[in-house]
């Protein structure tokens, strides 16, 4: 503003001097008068200029609060953020090792669920396994009973002889090995499939070919055994154990085969082989028993048998035998506490309740024999009924009417 007044004033004052030399006093006045009019109009204009100066300062003035205001606005919102930011930074530890620790309780929990449904599972295969093997053996017995009639003295099971896998030694012709491995099989399938005689046939083709295989040997005897050809399959069973003197199921084998042609001392001394070679066979333990029964050593007979259930405590055919032998001791409770252990573990096995019924029989207790008679009845009817008209031990109950209505 200031700069525009001093050049208002100096225009006047060069015209002045110009004209002062070249124009008229009148004309000279004429030209100032003009000039201090063009001079006052400009003063004027000057004035609405910084008038209007004015009003755009102010504008200037609320733009910058405007754009003040709207900077401090837009920080204000970024420093929430960035607090909000950092709030959340510094608790996602802590919210992520919450959620990992709700999700590891879960895990946990879900894992000792299916635990007990995998152990719930197993004792419920197991459980079915066993009802399994004790209906096998259910009809194993039956079916040795049928095959060769019990001796009604002593009423003792006798395990089969079992048939062993074939094992190969490595020695001799590489392909003559193969083809005697190939007879032995189809020995063991003819076997399995009570073709006796071709079982037979293909033993010999691989004893042939290599003879110093003790398994076949003892499967040889064994099915020399069912066909109850009896001094072949001694013969078979010494074969095995001259190849292999340690053999414990040849010797028990040997022994079985012994005591089926009542050479009781003999088939003794086999089972000893056998329990010298393998001291917990439960099998050889408990047919050594049977031997001393069938010689009427008892106490002999239960030790063994002790050492069987030692060995094998759920071996049914041990226990029941172990009370037959107490019960010819006299020794009655000790008897049917054996039974009621044999009947735990196979309940379905008619052999355990007729003899319970000959022990309650032999105390003079009339009922309790009746009741475990019917039980074996209605296990096996046609047997126990055969078994029970010649007794000796049931004849204290042949005279009551009870006994009559069952046997008939």
């Amino acid at each position: 503003m200031k700069i525009a007044n001093q050049v208002g004033i100096t225009k006047p004052m060069r015209l002045s001097s110009i004209f002062r030399t070249t124009l008229s006093p009148i004309a000279l006045l004429i030209i100032l008068l003009c000039t201090s009019k063009v001079s006052a109009s400009q003063a004027k204009a000057g004035g609405l200029l910084i008038q209007q100066e004015l009003p755009q300062q102010q504008l200037k003035d609320e733009i910058r609060d405007r754009v003040q205001e709207e900077v401090d606005i837009a920080f204000g919102r970024t420093g929430l953020l960035l607090n909000g930011l950092v709030i959340a930074l510094t608790l996602f530890p802590t919210a992520a090792g919450v959620i990992v620790w709700f999700l590891l309780g879960k895990l946990s929990k879900q894992t000792t669920i299916a635990r007990q449904e995998i152990e719930s599972l197993h004792y419920d295969t197991i459980s079915q396994l066993k009802l399994l093997i004790s209906d096998a053996e259910s009809i194993l017995g039956e079916i040795q009973y049928q095959n060769h009639p019990a001796d009604v003295e002593t009423d003792l099971l006798l395990p089969d002889a079992q048939i062993q896998e074939f094992a190969p030694v490595n020695y001799g012709n590489y392909q003559q090995l193969l083809t005697a491995a190939d007879y032995a099989k189809q020995g063991d399938a003819c076997f399995f499939e009570n073709r006796y005689e071709d079982a037979i046939a293909a033993y010999n083709q691989a004893l042939q070919i290599q003879p110093d295989l003790a398994d076949t040997w003892n499967n040889r005897g064994v099915v020399l055994t069912r066909m109850q050809r009896y001094p072949e399959a001694i013969a078979s069973y010494e074969q095995a154990t001259t190849i292999r003197p340690t053999y414990p199921d040849a010797w028990n084998n040997r022994g079985v085969v012994l005591l089926e042609l009542q050479k009781y001392p003999e088939a003794i001394g086999c089972y000893e082989q056998a329990i010298q070679a393998k001291p917990d066979y439960a099998d050889a333990w408990n047919n050594r028993g049977v031997a001393f029964s069938k010689m009427q050593e008892y106490e002999q007979a239960v030790i063994s048998y002790n050492q069987a259930l030692q060995v094998k405590k759920d071996y049914t055919d041990a226990w029941n035998n172990r009370g037959v032998a107490l019960s010819k001791l006299q020794k009655y409770e000790a008897a049917i506490e054996s039974y009621d252990n044999a009947a735990k573990i196979r309940p379905d096995f008619y052999r355990i309740w007729y003899n319970k019924a000959r022990c309650y029989a032999l105390q003079g207790k009339i009922d309790l024999a009746i009741e475990n008679l019917k039980r074996a009845l209605n296990l096996n009817p046609n047997l126990c009924k055969e078994l029970a008209k010649t007794e000796v031990d049931l004849e204290k109950l042949r005279e009551h009417d009870a006994f009559k209505q069952l046997i008939g």
